[in-house]
């Protein structure tokens, strides 16, 4: 099972289903985490995230495990 913060962080990387490095690190920012890209990192060592280049730039996307995680809640 998810801690808390690595829910929220899925949940926000969710919301969006494909978000950029960069963009992640500012919301991370945002919420407190201070540079939570780390919870990224282990979400994606756990098949809930997955790490891809799109149009040249670093992203973070859910897999469909992650949003299955996520609607089951």
């Amino acid at each position: 099972m998810l801690g808390e913060n690595e829910m929220q962080v899925l949940e926000m990387i969710g919301r969006h289903l494909l978000v950029r490095k960069e963009e992640l690190k500012g919301m991370l920012s945002e919420e407190g985490f201070g540079d939570g890209i780390f919870i990224a990192n282990r979400l994606s060592e756990m098949g809930y995230v997955k790490f891809i280049e799109a149009v040249g730039s670093p992203c973070y996307t859910i897999t469909q495990e992650g949003l299955r995680l996520l609607k089951g809640r």
